[in-house]
């Protein structure tokens, strides 16, 4: 019985000092919050994962049909809590490589949650929404020691039941 003590220490100490590691979740992927709207020359789409520390933000402009895209275009995301707690802070959103379209990437830092205003600026044609920062899925030490604990419980009735058919010689006596 002690020989078989040390091995279920040993693998709850791994699974303990395992569960105390900060863990990441997925938080998902991008969601519209502005899609197929006319803005100049382009019909543009915006999607976001507002994320509480670093956001993202994809532009996606369409020509129209029988159109054409210009070149290059300038946008840029401006973001500010709906309170007014902080100033507007606008950022360049870069090009990225795409087969048809265009498409252009910004990372947004979000200090906190709340609602958010957001401007984005399309060669100086504006659009607008508001969009709400959430927890980014990193969960810490004692959360992962929570949702851990169901698994160890039932780990543990499972290893008592093991070891009492083991020794029925030993529960006879």
């Amino acid at each position: 019985m002690a020989a078989m003590a040390k091995p279920i220490r040993r693998t709850l100490l791994l699974a303990f000092l395992l569960g105390a590691l900060p863990s990441y979740g997925h938080s998902g992927p991008p969601f519209p919050i502005l899609v197929d709207q006319r803005v100049g020359p382009y019909i543009a789409s915006v999607w976001t994962d507002p994320d509480i520390g670093m956001g993202t933000f994809f532009v996606i402009l369409e020509a129209p049909k029988g159109g054409s895209l210009p070149a290059k275009a300038a946008v840029r995301i401006g973001v500010q809590p709906v309170s007014k707690r902080l100033p507007e802070v606008v950022y360049e959103a870069e090009p990225q490589s795409v087969k048809e379209g265009a498409r252009y990437f910004t990372k947004v830092k979000f200090d906190k949650g709340g609602m958010w205003h957001t401007r984005i600026l399309i060669d100086g044609v504006e659009l607008k929404a508001d969009v709400e920062p959430t927890p980014d899925g990193i969960i810490g030490p004692f959360a992962s020691l929570v949702y851990v604990l169901p698994f160890l419980g039932i780990g543990f009735l499972w290893i008592k039941a093991a070891l009492r058919r083991r020794s029925p010689a030993a529960a006879s006596r």
